[in-house]
């Protein structure tokens, strides 16, 4: 008798398990939803001497699935070109400027 209850202890944890597997497959899913829908936007304007910096402290051991856009506010410096050269880099980042900005961002607003 004590062997039968055993035996069924270990399969109701056996089946147990196996349903938290399940759910956190399924929530780990959902959570990659989720993050393909956040977008990270931020607007610059001559700020060639610290982009660079920022851009790599921010991303560093992060990967933010090409949701960080950055737009350019027309720099008079060289500030799009820095980041058009971190977007080469494969920052994981989306670079636009000012007129491409304003669309993105009327597309994403209802």
């Amino acid at each position: 008798m004590l062997d039968f209850f055993m035996q069924l202890v270990l399969w109701v944890l056996c089946i147990y398990g196996l349903f938290s597997i399940i759910q956190d497959c399924v929530n780990f899913n959902t959570y990659k939803k989720l993050e393909e829908n956040i977008k990270f936007v931020m607007t610059v304007k001559n700020v060639e001497n610290g982009i660079e910096e920022y851009i790599r402290e921010l991303t560093y051991g992060r990967n933010f699935y090409n949701n960080l856009v950055v737009i350019d506010l027309e720099s008079e410096d060289e500030t799009l070109n820095i980041l058009h050269k971190l977007e080469k880099e494969k920052f994981n980042m989306k670079v636009l400027e000012k007129e491409q900005g304003k669309d993105y961002l009327n597309n994403m607003v209802p």
